[in-house]
């Protein structure tokens, strides 16, 4: 706890990401009555394919490792430039109140026999919003260092810029590792459900 409250990036991530997560989680509650059935029967609608064994598995692997693969990138990239760190706080800000408004519009459809549905479902967009998290820290910290660098002249971390590339590579293996979790086995454990 010490060491998250003496580095002020860290809490003020930890700070942001929370509240947006409970904002995604009390979304539900302001949305007009329309929106509230549209996410009703979107959610029946992705439940039902599912327990009739409906879901495209490979169609939906291409279209969520891309797109995850993407934010990623996107992520790293802005960390090159000054400007990618308002970007990468939106981001992060947008990751998490999704994960908050899925669980709780599963909550909301199913009521309380939905509680362990949302669980499973959300569980490997936590591990997705870990890496985002994670990435977006080091995104700010390298867009610091690259201004202190041009702009204060002041010395940059070699192995930092190095660890940045790392970073890239780990949370690229992390994020197709989720994708398969949540496209192959989280429909069929929710099936047994």
């Amino acid at each position: 706890m010490k060491k998250i409250t003496k580095n002020k990036l860290l809490l003020f991530l930890i700070i942001i990401t929370i509240i947006s997560i409970l904002l995604g989680i009390f979304f539900i509650a302001v949305i007009s009555n329309d929106n509230q059935e549209l996410v009703k029967s979107t959610i029946n609608s992705y439940f039902l394919d599912i327990n009739e064994n409906k879901i495209k598995y490979f169609k939906n692997l291409w279209s969520i490792l891309t797109s995850n693969l993407f934010l990623i990138l996107f992520i790293w990239i802005m960390g090159i430039s000054i400007i990618g760190i308002i970007i990468s706080l939106i981001l992060l800000i947008y990751k998490s109140f999704l994960i908050g408004f899925s669980f709780t519009s599963i909550l909301y459809t199913y009521g309380f026999k939905g509680l362990i549905s949302g669980i499973i479902y959300i569980f490997p967009e936590i591990i997705n919003l870990f890496i985002v998290f994670v990435l977006t820290y080091y995104s700010i910290s390298f867009s610091i260092l690259l201004f202190n660098y041009l702009f204060k002249k002041k010395e940059y971390n070699r192995i930092f810029v190095r660890r940045y590339l790392k970073l890239l590579v780990i949370s690229s293996l992390i994020i197709i590792f989720s994708t398969l979790i949540s496209t192959f086995i989280i429909p069929n454990l929710l099936r047994i459900i």
